[in-house]
């Protein structure tokens, strides 16, 4: 087995490091690279701004309508029937003894 030869990035600089960049592959000394906008390091090569575009934000409309009204409230009819039965009928309202056949 064969160890990998030396590249550019193999010498020995105190403070600094091998680093690899994410787009390409290659070598380079961690001083060398640039942080992407994207969050990974990258050579000089690769690096790239991000796009001002990305930082437009729209400004919200706020058109109120030209008038609003609350709606009514609900209103409840009682009504009596013949038909109507013993706990769903208005006190006074139903007969005993009324029968309905069909």
């Amino acid at each position: 087995m064969s160890i990998p030869g030396k590249g550019k990035a193999d010498y020995l600089e105190l403070g600094d490091h091998n680093a690899v960049c994410w787009q390409c592959g290659r070598k380079f000394k961690a001083s060398q690279m640039k942080k992407h906008w994207q969050g990974y390091y990258v050579c000089q090569q690769h690096w790239e701004p991000r796009h001002p575009q990305d930082f437009v934000r729209a400004v919200a409309d706020a058109v109120p309508p030209p008038w609003v009204q609350p709606m009514p409230a609900d209103v409840f009819i009682s009504t009596c029937s013949p038909l109507a039965q013993a706990g769903i009928a208005v006190a006074g309202c139903a007969r005993a003894g009324f029968s309905y056949v069909e």
